[in-house]
């Protein structure tokens, strides 16, 4: 979707143009971006899959599949900066359990808990732990008889979407010599740069869809245009639409401190954006 069919008035579409005029070119080369800090040890996973998720279910790093042999498609989902501990963010509970019904085998990955942290603020994390993670969840899943190895996709939110942004590069793939790479992957209020990082690279080759919250005040959608009308125009195969009314966490309630609105249709609306666009992917 295109940004002025998102918007729906000229002055917001000329704001964000402005704006974009005025963000930096960001370095388009993964491990350099990286720097020093790049750490490629991924987690482990549980060995046995569960067929249903409870109010008490433990889901991290545990996989999660439908009734019946398959093969099903699958998804690892990856969390935000608040980790997968606490009321908040049951939320990625919800998401698992909204793809297991919608018949996916689900990942859910914990990138912070083994590492002895729960959320970005006790610990600033790497990208590249992510994308270690990301790269081992989809070799878990290959492994597995009732997965459907064509189709094995990567969904993030707001931390896990800029891993979602940075799996459609091979450069994600080379960073840790994996020649498996994701069907597709979906971010939801991420963006495509954060800070000084680029975070969607200009050598994307994978289907990628951004669901982006236009009152976001931590990942604004701004670095994104006009970025992803020059990627669709040079053929890439990037989806996207933002959220006009939309906040930073907007499936998330109990955080109106941090600003976060939470948004029951709006969060209905993306999961069933996320689940259609999957679904087109072959």
């Amino acid at each position: 979707m295109r940004l002025h069919s998102t918007y729906g008035h000229a002055a917001a579409l000329a704001a964000l143009w402005l704006a974009a005029a005025l963000v930096p070119a960001y370095a388009q080369d993964l491990r350099a971006q990286l720097g020093a800090s790049i750490d490629l040890k991924p987690v482990t996973f549980a060995a046995e899959a569960k067929d249903s998720i409870g109010i008490f279910t433990n889901v991290a790093n545990t996989v999660f599949k439908p009734a019946g042999e398959g093969p099903f498609p699958a998804v690892v989902l990856m969390h935000t900066c608040g980790g997968l501990k606490g009321p908040p963010n049951v939320h990625m509970k919800q998401h698992a359990q909204s793809l297991l019904a919608a018949g996916h085998v689900v990942l859910v990955v914990d990138s912070f808990g083994p590492r002895g942290f729960d959320d970005c603020r006790a610990r600033t994390p790497v990208s590249s732990t992510g994308v270690a993670d990301a790269y081992a969840a989809l070799a878990f899943l290959a492994s597995k008889p009732f997965v459907d190895k064509a189709r094995i996709y990567q969904v993030g939110y707001s931390w896990g979407a800029f891993m979602s942004a940075l799996l459609a590069s091979p450069q994600s793939a080379q960073l840790v010599g994996s020649e498996q790479r994701f069907a597709a992957t979906v971010a939801n209020y991420g963006s495509c740069a954060f800070k000084n990082y680029a975070l969607v690279l200009k050598d994307i080759d994978r289907p990628l869809l951004l669901l982006m919250a236009g009152r976001d005040t931590e990942v604004p959608p701004t670095p994104c245009f006009p970025l992803l009308d020059e990627l669709k125009t040079a053929g890439k195969q990037v989806q996207w639409h933002v959220f006009p009314e939309a906040t930073h966490g907007w499936d998330k309630p109990g955080l109106a401190s941090l600003g976060y609105t939470y948004d029951s249709q709006i969060t209905q609306d993306a999961t069933a954006r996320m689940l259609a666009f999957l679904g087109e992917v072959r």
